[in-house]
């Protein structure tokens, strides 16, 4: 069929009675063969043409056969090239294949078996406490311990709530109060940035919480900060009222890392509690956090803060864990009262806007005081139950570990959470009734 095709003009009939040209001269003919019978002429054509379709096949494997055909040479090599394809596409499949069996039997099928054997470490020593060493030598809890409403109050500051990023969202800090309100039925916030006190108010009236505000107005060296802070302040309550604050506390140990010199504090104090004032809430106190040592006069003397905002931790004392919460009730009533109430007519009243037991690492001790979390079950056992039956107004510190805060020489400062940074609760809470 190919030869008749290749043919200009050529066309195949298999009608017997109709004529045809297939490119032959008749004139060509042998002179017998023009008187032969139209029969005999059709069968000695159908005799040549197969004589010269047999002759060029042969041609045409002859030179397939030295390359001299492109047609032929082209079509191998798309050939050759599609099954080179194919046997790659084939190796990646089973690299795919060999790449999830080891991920199954490596890590998968191990921590299956791991927690078949009692939360192994490793899959050797089965892990016992409350802790379990991780593969990088983190501690972690070692058990999923529930929430309980136990605390006064508690400090917290949004995961990833840090300028100049801010990857905390409306979403993220909705999920993490809900968490809060377990606990507690008060928040100490430390700043307005990042939408920390806009995003925390809209939680709590949209979600319905049944959490009280101590706002925070973050104070460094930069007085922008201050004047950024301030303003997002004045914006956010004038959206959302004030049902939800019980308090202002203007920075956060400006005097002890020295942020500030006493007297700008005291003036940063004085303008917020005006500005309070003028808008209509001259009941809500406003007050400055710091150590014991900045809670004196003239900062605590009458008429220059509301209360005294006391940072009190334990922990820098230096004495074991077992004799935290004695060295506490002590130091607050033979140091800290003292020293707020010097020469005060009229006793200030005290808030801890601190107190906590950090959890890591060890070697982030002071003196005898050593973080862990078996210390930090310990301090909450010797210290919880009791100051919520002391009825005193405490900020526990903090809800989540802040590893943002970890700089060379202070790891410690990033450990201080109830909760780790993936939300787990790090210790059995006592049951204690809030007062």
């Amino acid at each position: 069929m190919s030869h008749y095709n290749n043919h200009q003009g050529g066309h195949h009939n298999n009608n017997n009675d109709e004529e045809y040209d297939d490119g032959y001269d008749s004139q060509s003919y042998p002179m017998q063969q023009q008187h032969m019978t139209p029969q005999q002429q059709r069968q000695e054509e159908r005799r040549r043409h197969a004589e010269q379709s047999s002759a060029s096949a042969t041609a045409a494997a002859a030179a397939a056969g030295k390359g001299s055909s492109p047609w032929l040479s082209k079509q191998k090599k798309k050939s050759s090239k599609c099954k080179t394809i194919a046997w790659a596409v084939l190796a990646l499949l089973l690299i795919a294949i060999a790449g999830v069996l080891a991920w199954y039997f490596a890590v998968f099928k191990k921590n299956q078996d791991n927690q078949g054997s009692g939360n192994s470490v490793g899959g050797k020593v089965p892990a016992t406490g409350p802790t379990v060493v991780s593969p990088n030598g983190t501690v972690l809890p070692n058990n999923n311990y529930p929430l309980k409403k136990v605390f006064y109050g508690m400090a917290y500051v949004p995961l990833n709530a840090q300028l100049p990023n801010c990857y905390n969202t409306q979403q993220t800090v909705d999920e993490e109060l809900q968490m809060v309100a377990q606990t507690t039925t008060r928040v100490r916030l430390y700043g307005t940035d990042c939408n920390v006190l806009r995003f925390t108010l809209d939680s709590i009236q949209r979600l319905k919480l049944d959490l009280k505000v101590v706002v925070g107005i973050w104070i460094d060296k930069d007085n922008a900060t201050y004047t950024r802070q301030t303003t997002e302040f004045y914006s956010v309550v004038g959206t959302y009222g004030w049902n939800n604050i019980i308090g202002v506390s203007v920075g956060n140990e400006v005097i002890f890392d020295k942020y500030q010199t006493l007297p700008v504090l005291m003036s940063h104090i004085a303008e917020v509690k005006a500005k309070v004032v003028a808008m209509g809430q001259p009941t809500i106190p406003v007050f400055t956090s710091d150590l014991e040592e900045a809670n004196q006069p003239p900062l605590t003397s009458s008429g220059n803060e509301d209360l005294a905002g006391v940072n009190l931790h334990p922990f820098f004392s230096g004495v074991p864990v077992e004799e935290g919460a004695a060295w506490f009730w002590k130091f607050l009533s033979e140091t800290v009262s003292p020293y707020v109430n010097k020469n005060n007519a009229k006793p200030l009243d005290i808030w801890i806007t601190e107190v906590g037991w950090p959890t890591f690492p060890a070697t982030g001790n002071t003196k005898a005081s050593v973080p862990s979390i078996p210390n930090l079950q310990k301090f909450l056992d010797t210290w919880l139950c009791d100051a919520n039956a002391k009825k005193i107004p405490y900020y526990y510190f903090e809800f989540f570990d802040a590893p943002w805060k970890i700089n060379p020489g202070s790891a410690v400062e990033g450990f201080w959470g109830l909760l780790t940074i993936d939300k787990k609760l790090k210790v059995k809470l006592p049951d204690c009734v809030i007062a």
